[in-house]
């Protein structure tokens, strides 16, 4: 295990299993929970295991350049506590970027990448990205 990495464990071996590209292929099994913020460029969502019930905390970027359409693309997947998910969920208006990217600061998530021009890489991260977006 990394240096300062969370011991906490998550999920189960259908939502979160040891591969990072299993887990982003097992990311498309998962419900939708709950829309956080829905911007085409800057997607935010809470995301289920219909198996164990784990929530996760999903994140997509986009940067337009206006060329030829094939922008880059980022997606990050960090597991949620309970009490995260609830306060998430909470009627108090969209979270802040800063208070998305505190949550599980030295905890394990899954990055997808897909630069344009190149092929996308899933492999796993710690903590919360978001990356640039319009």
């Amino acid at each position: 295990m990394a240096k300062g990495l969370s011991t906490e464990e998550f999920g189960c071996e259908r939502c979160w299993p040891d591969s990072a590209d299993a887990a982003w292929k097992s990311r498309g099994t998962l419900a939708r929970e709950s829309e956080i913020v829905d911007d085409p460029h800057f997607h935010v969502m809470i995301l289920r295991c219909s198996q164990c019930c784990q929530s996760f905390l999903s994140v997509f970027t986009e940067t337009i350049d206006w060329y030829d359409g094939e922008d880059s693309q980022y997606w990050t997947l960090l597991p949620l506590t309970i009490v995260e998910a609830t306060a998430l969920t909470q009627d108090a208006g969209p979270p802040t970027e800063s208070m998305l990217t505190a949550l599980g600061p030295k905890r394990k998530s899954l990055r997808h990448d897909y630069p344009k021009g190149k092929e996308p890489v899933s492999y796993w991260g710690i903590g919360l990205m978001i990356g640039p977006h319009d």
